[in-house]
């Protein structure tokens, strides 16, 4: 790394990292503590309905309690904490966060909103059990991605561990999965086939980003057929209209950039009852 590039990271993180950011603000009633600046931005975007809004609604209209939900790409855990309260003590939801500082702003934002049945764990989800690159960006860490390395301006990278849901917890029986983790999907969801193929009735919302699946060594059509080999109908959450190849190829073509959105994958209720 060049040096004014290593000034400029140096510079991002010292500055991210100040007490200044470390305190605690109020989102959709909850009680949610930022590791550093780009996350307390995060956190006040949400609080001023600048993010998050539809996602918030369609959990809360997918989410009841009792249910069983995988989140994976936990962060700092708004969501995780969110899920936790909609399932409440007779659920269960299961976090992956690899990124060492915000699975630790994960577990204090569990704790102190009382959600101690969410279970976490840090490492990340894929095909295989290994150890990998994590390339941290400094200003965003809602941007921190596996695979292959995109950019070097503030970003810095470091090894977390990998491993396949399959094998990791086995048996696992989950009703609903919200993953993402910025271009990895495909790699995640191969490392969970016997998990899906056992849950007829899973619900998959995840992130759709065109944009990203090359750092994995993926295309966004790759995802897609593996979903729907898996069984899965996609569908856009808004509108519960089920999405073609047409469909998805002009949704693509407006995707242009870092431009992402968040589709839901179902099995269709024949397919349910057959295999139940």
């Amino acid at each position: 790394m060049n040096p004014l590039l290593r000034l400029l990271n140096h510079a991002a993180a010292s500055f991210n990292d100040l007490s200044l950011w470390k305190g605690n603000c109020r989102v959709w009633d909850l009680k949610l503590t930022s590791p550093g600046f780009e996350r307390w931005l995060y956190l006040r975007a949400h609080r001023c309905g600048l993010m998050g809004r539809k996602d918030r609604h369609h959990l809360a209209q997918w989410i009841r309690p009792g249910m069983r939900v995988l989140d994976v790409g936990s962060n700092v855990g708004l969501y995780s904490v969110l899920m936790g309260s909609l399932v409440g003590t007779r659920g269960r939801v299961i976090c992956f966060e690899p990124d060492p500082v915000l699975f630790q702003a994960f577990r204090r934002n569990c704790a102190q909103n009382g959600v101690d049945w969410i279970e976490g764990h840090n490492c990340a989800l894929g095909a295989r059990s290994a150890r990998i690159s994590l390339h941290q960006k400094i200003t965003n860490s809602g941007d921190n991605h596996l695979g292959r390395p995109q950019d070097r301006l503030f970003r810095r990278t470091i090894e977390v561990d990998l491993v396949a849901l399959d094998t990791f917890l086995p048996g696992l029986e989950v009703d609903f999965i919200k993953i993402d983790i910025q271009g990895w999907e495909l790699e995640a969801l191969r490392g969970m086939q016997q998990t899906l193929a056992a849950q007829p009735a899973v619900t998959v919302y995840f992130e759709f980003f065109p944009a990203a699946y090359q750092r994995s060594g993926t295309t966004w059509r790759e995802l897609v057929d593996f979903l729907r080999a898996s069984g899965f109908q996609i569908s856009d959450p808004n509108t519960g209209h089920e999405l073609t190849d047409d469909n998805l190829a002009r949704l693509v073509d407006s995707m242009k950039g870092m431009k992402y959105t968040n589709l839901l994958a179902r099995r269709d209720r024949a397919t349910r009852q057959t295999s139940s």
